[in-house]
Order: C-alpha cells, then structure tokens, then sequence
C-alpha cells in the first residue's frame, strides 16, 4: 500500500492511456503525490481529498480517511538538528529488522553502523500475511522493525502486535509530507511511519510480447502468446484483488460470491502460469526470461528494466492497487530505542534519498524532494511517480476486512491451492 510535495505535474487532463505508457524512465512527465486509502491526491502540495474505493455491486465497508487532520492526531515535530544517533549511552549494538526483500539500499545499513555503532540484521519475507502469521502464532521472534504494508498495519494494531513510536526519538517524522500520515489503517500515525508508496501493476517483456498489454484481462485471460510463461504474484489479496478487479468488482469486497468468482478464475488461469512467486523473483524471472510478463509491485519492475531495457511496466486501465509500506516496531522488541533511533536516520533527506534512488521506489519524504535530491528520471517517470490525480478512482488501497471476510479469502486461496 504518499505524501510528497513535488512541482506542479504536467496536465491533468493527460489520458490513462499515456499515462499506463510510462516505462523504464523514458517518460519524462512530473510526479504527485499517492493517494490517501482509495483517494488519489492532488498534484501539489495540498493534501487530498478523499475518493471512495471503486464500488462492488455490494455494500463495501467505506475506507475513506478524512480530507482534514483530526484534531487528535499525533502532534509532528519539526525536523530538528539533534545527533543523528540520539543518545549513544542508550543504543544497542544491534537490532534487527523484519523486511521485504532487497527493500533498503546496503549503503544505508553501512553508513548507519559506521555514524551509529548499531549493527542492523535483515531477515526478508515475501508477502504481508506470512509477516502476520509468525507474530501471531508465536510471539515476536526476536525483531526491532518491521515493514507492513498499510492494511497489514490495521490488522497488527487491531491484534495488539503493534507499539506506539516515541516521536521525542524520530523528529524527522516532520520530513513525511502530511498526505502520507493519519491514514486510514493508522489515523493518529501512532504506531507506522511511511517508508515507500508505489502500486501494483504489470511487468512485461517488449521483445517477446509484440503488443500493448493494457488490463488484468491480458494477464487473467491470457492469450496463447503468453501461456506458461506468466509470472503471478504470492500475495493472497492482491492476486484475488486483480481477479475482483477484472469482474467488475472492488478488490476490497466482502461478498462471498464475487470472491469466489475471483478464485475461480485464478483456478482457471493457473494452467498458464509458471508460477507464483515474490516480486523480486517476478523480477529476476522476467530479466532472465523465464517469464515474459509478471504482476510487479513498481520498484521490482523499475529494477527490471534498468536490467534489460525491452521491459515495460503498466499500471492497468482497470483498478489497480496503490499502497504504502510502513516502518513499525512490534511487541516485544528488546531495543525499542534503538530501532526509534533508526527509523528517525530513515527519515532524515539525504538517507531517504539514497534509499529511494537505490531501490527505484516512490518514497514520501517531502524533503529529500524539496532539496531535489531524488534523481530526475525517477521524478520524471509516471510509471514510479503515477499521475495519481489523473488516475482517480482507476486506484485503490487494499483494506483489512473483519474475521468473517477473511476467513472467505483465506478459503479461496487455499482453494486455488498456491504453493
């Protein structure tokens, strides 16, 4: 599952065509700002006003986060000059993170060590609700950090799995742009803090596909050019988002029939695929051409194509997902301090910068793109830096439902029988 104040983008009035054109960083059109949950924002720094989900035929619960900052919100300091390793006495020599795959620069973890003495261990998983399932079976494992995406964030604060972040040891929370605070899943930015925006589109490879792909039907439905050799993503909600998608309906929905139309088609589909897998493979496949089209989240796919630049990323003419991932401390972590301490480094420009040139994903730090410290063909780019105003309701976060709802996903895609 964005808020960057950039410089006034080029028309609003672009069509989604050009908009879904945008590759590899030849595009060279202005970036926005990423919606608040399901409401794109506007092209300046103003913060968006809220845009319901794309509806389903049933009643979808509204997920819509106030156009204002509630009056109770957690207050944001201003960055300030304080030592960028807080209180030395207090640091730990170590902490560890929870993260996605290849989702922080090397560089970030050497410079932190070198300014800060603090050794910070990554161990990596693949899709939001493996992250879940071992803090929830077990207990905290033994990390500092970690990296949910936004519903996810929703569904460890409702489960208790969360802590609240001591502000006094982040005021660099500041350099956040305001559009991508007090969202939806976390109104009050009590327990996450924005690390990276982007959305979840399709990947594909021009020297072997010799035409548009456009839609999730391309992918769903594929044609016999592209059999066995598509790439899906192991992501339980955003695979049966996409099916939801191309029947018309929100991926948000929490009817038991439209959910299983959605499983039905991804049974139907999986004769065709050569698997499912992370982003990051999706990305090492496409490259090495054992796949040649792949449901991508942005960076991954950016990546790609600096790789091998005959691949393409498209964010569908359909609903596509927009969302943003989050630092967050779970319960139970032993150098709460420390990982605060951490976090506050993140945030700081230059090193917000760095991560965001390196891993080619959106990030939401106002600052590093006030200073014009992010690289200009990233900035440039509507396939990373989307449109999102122009997009409109063709976005949508993914929402953590009740128990029940749950349990419906959880059923079908168990019955699609990914491995």
């Amino acid at each position: 599952m964005s808020k960057i104040r950039k410089p006034l983008l080029a028309s609003l009035v672009l069509s989604t065509a050009l908009l879904l054109s945008a590759c590899t960083g030849a595009a060279t059109p202005t970036a926005t700002a990423v919606p608040k949950p399901t409401d794109p924002p506007k092209p300046t720094a103003v913060p968006p006003t809220a845009v319901p989900p794309t509806a389903a035929p049933t009643a979808v619960p509204p997920t819509a986060a106030p156009t204002a900052v509630p009056a109770t919100a957690t207050p944001v300091p201003k960055p300030t000059t304080a030592p960028p390793c807080g209180d030395k006495t207090k640091l730990s020599k170590s902490i560890s993170m929870y993260n996605w795959s290849d989702y922080i620069a090397d560089d970030i973890l050497t410079a932190f060590e070198k300014e800060c003495g603090v050794q910070v261990n990554i161990d990596n998983y693949d899709d939001n609700e493996s992250m879940f399932a071992k803090f929830q079976a077990g207990g905290n494992p033994g990390y500092d950090i970690i990296v949910p995406s936004d519903y996810m964030v929703e569904k460890m604060i409702a489960a208790g799995l969360l802590l609240k972040i001591d502000y006094a040891n982040v005021p660099n929370i500041g350099n956040i742009d305001p559009s991508h605070r007090n969202l939806y899943f976390d109104p009050k930015s009590e327990y996450s803090v924005a690390y990276f925006w982007g959305t979840t589109g399709i990947a594909y490879d021009t020297a072997k596909v010799k035409r548009d792909i456009t839609s999730w039907k391309d992918l769903l439905e594929p044609a016999a050019d592209i059999k066995g050799k598509i790439g899906m993503l192991m992501d339980q909600r955003e695979a049966l988002g996409a099916a939801l998608r191309l029947k018309g309906y929100s991926a948000n929905s929490t009817d038991a029939k439209q959910i299983d139309e959605a499983k039905n088609l991804l049974i139907a589909q999986k004769k065709d695929v050569k698997g499912y897998y992370s982003s990051v493979d999706n990305r090492a496949n496409l490259v090495s051409g054992d796949v040649v089209i792949a449901m991508m989240y942005t960076g991954d796919a950016i990546n790609a194509a600096a790789e091998k630049p005959t691949i393409k990323y498209v964010i569908p003419t359909d609903v596509s997902t927009v969302w943003q991932d989050n630092l967050a401390i779970p319960k139970g972590a032993k150098n709460k301090y420390t990982a605060e301490v951490f976090i506050n480094y993140l945030l700081r420009a230059d090193m917000a910068a760095k991560n965001a040139n390196d891993r080619k994903f959106p990030t939401p730090n106002a600052e590093a793109i006030k200073q014009g410290l992010i690289d200009k063909d990233l900035m440039g780019n509507k396939a990373i830096y989307p449109d999102v105003a122009a997009l409109g309701k063709k976005l949508e976060f993914l929402v953590r439902g009740d128990a029940k709802s749950q349990a419906l996903y959880d059923k079908a895609w168990t019955e699609v029988g990914v491995e």
